[in-house]
C-alpha cells in the first residue's frame, strides 16, 4: 500500500492581512512604525525548520546590534489562524515579549545599581513561518537596517548550529550597550515631521495635483504610494518626487481604480512595501466636454466609472486595512469646486464629482466608528506643476480657450482673476490641505475645504 503524501503545513494569513494586524498591534503600543518584509527562499526555509523557534528566537550576535534590533526577535506562529485568532496571538505574544523585556530591565538596573531611562519594550524583528522576516522602524531606513542585521543573524545562527551550536551573549553585556550613557544622552532629542511612520496612497498619481499632494505628504514625513493607469505619466511623477526626497519613500503602482481586482492587488503591494495604510487620497479623475444634448451615454458612463466608482472602489478596499490596524486613519477626497458650482457642457464631470462628494459624506458617517476621518477638498484651476500637466486641463483647456478667445497663458490669467483673492492655485496648495486633514490637527470629519482662491458660487452650503 503506497504511503500518502504528507499534507503541506498550514499557512499564516496572507501578508495583506497579517502585516496590518501586526503593525496595528505595534502602533497601538507605541508607534507609528513602518514594516519591512523579506521572504526570500532561504529565509522561509530557515523559519520552517522544526527547531526554528529555539535556534532563532535568541540573542544578537554582537552587542551593538541591540541598538537596531533589540536583543531577541519575536517568533510568531500564525499558521492556520484566521484574522481574529491571528490578532489574538499577536497580542498575547507581544504582551509576553514586553513583560520579559521589563523583567530584564528591572533585573539589570538592580544588579548594576544604576538608574536609566527605560527604552520602549517593543520588538523590532519578527520571525513568522510561512510569511517571512519582518522588521519595524520609525523610518524606512531604520526598518531596512534592522532587516539587514536580522537576515545576516539568521545565516550566522544556522552556521553556528551546524558546527556545534549558538550561544548568545549574557544579558549584562547586552544591557551595557543598550543603555550606554552616550545613547541615553540622545533620548528626547530627535524630532520628526507629523506624518512620520504613516503610509499614504494617492490615486491619479500621474497628474499635476498628485505632484503637490505627494510632495507635501513626503515633506510631512509620510511614505507615499502613487497609483495611475498611465504608466509613463506615473513614472515621471514618481521620479520627480524620488529625486526631491528619497526613492525608498515613494512607490509607484500601475492601477485601474475602476477594477476592484487591480485595486486590491495594489493595496496588497502597499502592505508588503510598508505594512499597511493610514492615509487614502482618491485623486483620480477624468473629464469630458459636451452639452447634454450631445453627451453620449458611453462617455457619461466612462467618466462616472472613474470619478465615482473609482472613489468607491478604493475606499471599499481600504476599509479592511483600517479595521485590521485599529489605529484610525484618514481619507481625503480630491473633489471639485464643480460640486457646488457646475459648468455648462461639463455635466459628466460635475455630476460624477458631486456623487463622489456625497459618497465621501456617507464614508464619514460609516468609518467614524473605526476612528477614520473622511474629508473633501474642492480645488479649482490647477493647470500644471512644472513640466507635469493636468490631465483634466489637457482635455478642458482647448474648449475653454476657444470659448473665450484666449491663449494658454491668457486662460490661466482669466482663472486667476476670477477668484476673490486673484491668486494662482497651485498643486502644493492642494497638498497642504491634504496634510492638514491627514495629520488630524482638528477633530474634523465630513467637511469640505475649498482650495480655489474664493469662488462665491462654490462656497459650501
Amino acid at each position: 500500500k503506497r504511503a500518502s503524501a504528507s499534507a503541506p503545513p498550514p499557512s499564516p494569513p496572507p501578508l495583506e492581512r497579517a502585516l496590518p494586524l501586526l503593525r496595528g498591534a505595534l502602533n497601538r503600543q507605541g508607534g507609528p512604525f513602518l514594516l519591512h518584509l523579506r521572504r526570500q527562499e532561504h529565509i522561509l526555509a530557515a523559519l520552517n525548520r522544526p527547531d526554528a523557534r529555539d535556534l532563532f528566537a535568541t540573542g544578537v550576535l554582537t552587542p551593538d546590534h541591540v541598538i537596531r534590533t533589540k536583543n531577541v526577535p519575536l517568533f510568531l506562529d500564525l499558521a492556520g489562524l484566521d484574522d481574529k485568532a491571528a490578532e489574538q496571538r499577536i497580542a498575547t505574544d507581544l504582551a509576553a515579549y514586553q513583560q520579559a523585556y521589563d523583567a530584564y530591565f528591572a533585573a539589570q538596573t538592580a544588579a548594576k545599581k544604576v538608574s536609566r531611562v527605560k527604552l520602549d519594550n517593543l520588538p523590532r524583528v519578527f520571525l513568522i513561518p510561512g510569511l517571512g522576516l519582518v522588521t519595524a522602524g520609525r523610518t524606512p531606513k531604520e526598518a531596512r537596517i534592522a532587516a539587514d542585521i536580522a537576515e545576516h543573524t539568521l545565516r550566522a545562527k544556522e552556521w553556528a548550529d551546524a558546527v556545534g551550536g549558538y550561544r548568545p551573549l549574557d544579558d549584562g553585556h547586552i544591557f551595557d550597550m543598550e543603555y550606554w550613557s552616550l545613547e541615553q544622552a540622545k533620548l528626547g532629542r530627535a524630532t520628526h515631521p507629523p506624518l512620520t511612520g504613516q503610509i499614504a496612497l494617492v490615486t491619479g498619481g500621474g497628474g499635476a495635483i498628485a505632484v503637490g499632494i505627494g510632495r507635501q505628504l513626503l515633506a510631512a514625513g509620510a511614505q507615499v504610494a502613487l497609483t495611475d493607469i498611465d504608466r509613463p505619466r506615473l513614472d515621471r511623477v514618481a521620479a520627480k518626487l524620488s529625486g526631491e526626497f528619497a526613492a525608498d519613500r515613494v512607490l509607484s503602482l500601475e492601477m485601474d481604480v475602476t477594477d476592484p481586482v487591480s485595486v486590491r492587488a495594489a493595496l496588497a503591494r502597499v502592505a508588503a512595501w510598508a505594512g499597511g495604510l493610514d492615509i487614502l487620497v482618491p485623486n483620480a479623475g477624468i473629464a469630458h466636454v459636451a452639452r447634454l444634448e450631445a453627451l453620449a451615454t458611453a462617455d457619461l458612463e466612462r467618466v462616472v466609472r472613474v470619478n465615482l466608482f473609482g472613489v468607491f472602489e478604493v475606499i471599499k478596499a481600504a476599509v479592511p486595512f483600517f479595521r485590521r490596524q485599529g489605529t484610525g486613519g484618514a481619507v481625503v477626497i480630491n473633489s471639485s469646486k464643480n460640486v457646488f458650482d457646475p459648468g455648462a457642457a461639463f455635466g459628466a464631470y460635475s455630476a460624477s464629482k458631486a456623487a463622489a462628494h456625497q459618497l465621501g459624506k456617507i464614508a464619514a458617517l460609516e468609518l467614524a466608528e473605526l476612528g477614520v476621518r473622511v474629508n473633501m477638498i474642492n480645488a479649482d484651476a490647477v493647470f500644471d506643476e512644472g513640466d507635469i500637466s493636468s490631465g483634466l486641463w489637457d482635455v478642458v483647456g482647448p474648449d475653454r480657450m476657444r470659448a473665450r478667445n484666449l491663449d494658454p497663458q491668457g486662460l490661466k490669467e482669466y482663472y486667476r482673476q476670477r477668484n476673490l483673492l486673484h491668486t494662482t492655485v497651485r498643486a502644493d496648495d492642494v497638498g497642504r490641505a491634504v496634510v492638514f486633514f491627514a495629520s488630524g490637527q482638528t477633530p474634523t470629519t465630513g467637511a469640505t475645504l475649498p482650495v480655489d482662491g474664493g469662488i462665491p458660487a462654490a462656497f459650501p452650503r
